[in-house]
């Protein structure tokens, strides 16, 4: 594969990243959460924010968690009782980050105009210990699961967000070993398609994060994925 790194600075002048954020209410806590990422091309598709939802994605791409994702314009983000609520996806302008800007970097070497980026948990929660403790305590609680998109009860909603136009599907969830429920759930409700992820040494669920603290670490994982696309054809 090229050895090319493109810069921040340049993704940002040709990608743009739409949210579908909201907040919802559970054992008398808010839980900010997102359910949805668009990471467009403007170069190559432009269209409407609000029609991205419901265009197949050139790529869909599994991560962990939503992090410290948040919208960049203002206006009200909807509260609901549950993530069952949802009845539109309204997207909002949102802020990139290093994983998105990896994500950018492969999207520019395959020529996908449109990745869609789903989480096994909706959850904007920027530390993982954090995120790690939510996620626990919402398993004893009636409901706590519908934090997952991939949630046997949000099952329509996931099959319309799986809609590509290419496989495989891309993970990156990260070697978090309390990750695996959350894995096993989810790749129950891919049902055999065809993944690529950058394998854990962990376990056999896990995968690598595209974004590691180190630049080496960047670059390797950039390089193993943009391989086994390559190989994958």
């Amino acid at each position: 594969m090229t050895n090319s790194f493109t810069y921040a600075d340049q993704l940002k002048k040709r990608y743009r990243c739409y949210g579908h954020f909201y907040t919802w209410e559970q054992s008398g806590f808010e839980l900010p959460s997102r359910s949805v990422l668009e990471i467009v091309d403007r170069t190559q598709l432009d269209v409407a924010a609000e029609s991205l939802w419901s265009r197949p994605a050139d790529a869909v791409v599994i991560m962990m968690n939503p992090g410290s994702s948040r919208p960049l314009e203002g206006g009200a983000i909807p509260q609901l009782s549950s993530p069952l609520a949802i009845e539109e996806k309204t997207l909002v302008l949102t802020q990139p980050d290093n994983t998105q800007y990896q994500l950018m970097r492969i999207g520019l070497l395959q020529q996908w105009a449109h990745i869609r980026v789903l989480n096994l948990s909706d959850l904007r929660e920027p530390k993982s210990v954090q995120f790690i403790k939510k996620i626990n305590a919402l398993e004893n609680v009636r409901g706590g699961g519908l934090h997952s998109i991939f949630a046997p009860e949000r099952s329509q909603e996931c099959e319309q967000a799986l809609a590509r136009k290419r496989d495989p599907l891309l993970l990156g969830w990260g070697q978090h070993l309390d990750l695996v429920p959350l894995a096993a759930q989810c790749m129950a409700r891919l049902e055999g398609a065809r993944t690529l992820g950058v394998p854990s040494a962990l376990h056999p669920l896990l995968n690598a994060h595209p974004s590691p603290m180190m630049q080496q670490q960047k670059e390797q994982w950039l390089t193993s994925m943009i391989d086994a696309l390559e190989r994958d054809g």
